[in-house]
């Protein structure tokens, strides 16, 4: 299964919390069956099946599941989704903590959900996330996407402080949702880009959002071999420097250019690629909030104890979402 468990951690009531998984099956036939029995407190949207080759010659039917997590009852819930594809029989731990909404938390719509079915297959991966938005506390609300259908949907945004797209929540942008990303933006929402050049797509969608205010996004890496960096305090902005961010690492990092001096800057520089100048992290005021370009596609691996070592980019990420750190620029 793909990923082989999906505990969401802490979230508030009335948070929209959507997730998705893989279960696979050797085989050519996608015409076998897919049955799921979840929990009292997750609600299947979808599931299909469809063969996919990995390797030459190495077919399996692939059971896709998408679902909601209830957020309306207050409580620690857990268990296990029981999966039936085909003659294949699996469980997935499934869990979620929903606490009373409290004002005054920073409240954060991620578009996609990192807890999908394309994202790890190790559902450990995600508790380098969790953790970061339990203490502190922040109150998110987690996405899954369709593609051909609006990824920010019908959403009333202004219920929102900040909002982070990243992966499809990028690639799959309409031009309605990059009016209404960057019409967030101006009235006084922090919106965050992530992409990079390894993740196909993402880097010209990001740069529909950010490159009215003056950030640009290259659409580039550093050469192999030379596409891992570490970054000390030197390569920082003081800002940055002063909230504890000593270090931070980048794999395969695309840079960020500043376009225009009076609305952009540069927050963290670019090592190995881009020009003179760029940034692995940028931000551009743009009307009364603020877009964040970031130069990382996965930022929930990024921020895991695989990538992020002993450096501190949890940290980062999350001053990055909090308005009142941005709003100090």
């Amino acid at each position: 299964m793909q990923p082989d468990k999906i505990l969401v951690g802490t979230v508030y009531t009335g948070a929209t919390v959507e997730a998705s998984f893989m279960v696979f099956e050797p085989g050519k036939n996608a015409n076998i069956r897919l049955e799921v029995t979840a929990p009292p407190f997750v609600k299947i949207l979808n599931k299909e099946t469809e063969v996919k080759q990995f390797g030459m010659g190495n077919h399996f039917v692939c059971g896709s599941v998408e679902m909601a997590f209830d957020t309306a009852a207050v409580g620690e819930w857990t268990g296990d989704l029981k999966v039936t594809l085909g003659q294949t029989t699996a469980k997935l731990p499934v869990s979620v903590t929903v606490k009373p909404r409290r004002p005054g938390l920073t409240r954060l719509l991620i578009a996609e959900s990192p807890f999908n079915r394309y994202s790890a297959s190790d559902g450990a991966l995600f508790k380098a996330w969790t953790d970061l938005i339990r203490k502190p506390p922040m109150d998110v609300s987690y996405l899954l996407v369709t593609s051909g259908k609006p990824v920010l949907r019908d959403l009333d945004l202004t219920k929102f402080d900040s909002v982070l797209l990243a992966g499809t929540g990028l690639v799959s942008l309409t031009p309605a949702d990059v009016q209404k990303a960057r019409q967030f933006a101006e009235k006084g929402g922090w919106v965050v880009v992530a992409a990079n050049r390894f993740y196909r797509g993402t880097v010209d969608q990001a740069n529909l959002v950010v490159a009215k205010y003056g950030l640009q996004m290259r659409d580039e890496e550093a050469p192999f071999g030379q596409n891992a960096a570490t970054l000390g305090k030197e390569d920082l902005d003081q800002k940055i420097v002063n909230a504890g961010v000593k270090s931070l690492s980048f794999f395969r990092a695309s840079p960020v250019a500043v376009t225009d001096s009076k609305t952009g800057r540069v927050l963290v520089k670019a090592v190995g690629t881009g020009q003179e100048g760029d940034g692995f992290v940028a931000r551009a005021k743009a009307g009364h909030g603020t877009v964040v370009a970031l130069g990382v596609s996965l930022w929930w691996d990024w921020i895991s104890d695989k990538r992020a070592a002993d450096t501190d980019n949890a940290k980062l990420l999350r001053w990055l979402l909090l308005p009142q750190n941005l709003s100090e620029l």
